[in-house]
């Protein structure tokens, strides 16, 4: 009996794309021969770049301006070149900001970590592990070859909204305000060149799916109560 797998791709490409076809091109080929018969690859909605804050969905050109979201494009095509080459459906799930359990803005406050970043105009989507947990989970069932999907929540908003709120929330003080050229990280000081706010609507529409934290107040609210 033959047996036919899946390939689920979730890690971060370097300067050259995907390292996984970098470093085992021949026995990805391989396999995508006799035994793959779907792709899904994990990308994030950086590749869009900066729209300055204009609404945007799926059909909106790609424009990745930071290193890293050029090196995720590069990536996303490169799968998608060898799915169609070996006629394998494929996915490609675009992510917005993951936050979960273990990553939020409320154990930053207790670390004492957290911060309340200004800059004018600047919004985001984000989207809690639990729905990507959800919607992949869904996407195995679906096997429409060449979607492009946004995994985002429903209300794109600034950092300093979500600051305040989780401050809110802990009962503590609001992280003070810095800018973003005093950020440190540089993949954090990428992340504030670029602000859109990104549609889901052929996401939940394409799943039948409704978000477990449509926002960001449900998913901090949910950390609160069962995790803090």
């Amino acid at each position: 009996m033959r047996i036919l797998f899946i390939l689920l791709i979730s890690i971060p490409p370097d300067t050259g794309g995907d390292i996984i076809l970098q470093h085992n091109n021949p026995d990805i080929i391989e396999i995508f021969k006799n035994k793959i018969e779907r792709v899904i690859y994990l990308s994030t909605t950086a590749v869009y770049g900066d729209t300055g804050g204009k609404a945007i969905d799926e059909t909106y050109q790609t424009h990745p301006q930071s290193d890293r979201a050029i090196n995720r494009l590069k990536a996303e095509n490169a799968w998608v070149d060898l799915a169609k080459k070996f006629d394998v459906t494929y996915d490609i799930l675009r992510l917005s900001g993951i936050y979960g359990n273990e990553r939020n803005q409320l154990i930053n406050l207790v670390k004492g970590t957290a911060k309340r970043i200004i800059k004018e105009g600047h919004v985001f989507n984000r989207i809690h592990v639990e729905d990507i947990a959800e919607i992949l989970m869904l996407s195995l069932k679906q096997f429409n070859s060449g979607q492009i999907l946004n995994i985002s929540d429903d209300y794109p908003c600034s950092n300093e909204e979500i600051a305040k709120y989780a401050a809110s929330l802990m009962k503590m003080d609001i992280p003070k305000k810095i800018q973003p050229k005093e950020i440190k990280s540089e993949m954090l000081k990428e992340f504030y060149k670029d602000s859109k706010k990104v549609s889901n609507k052929k996401m939940r529409k394409f799943f039948n799916y409704n978000l477990k934290y449509p926002t960001f107040k449900e998913g901090l609210n949910m950390i609160k109560n069962h995790i803090i």
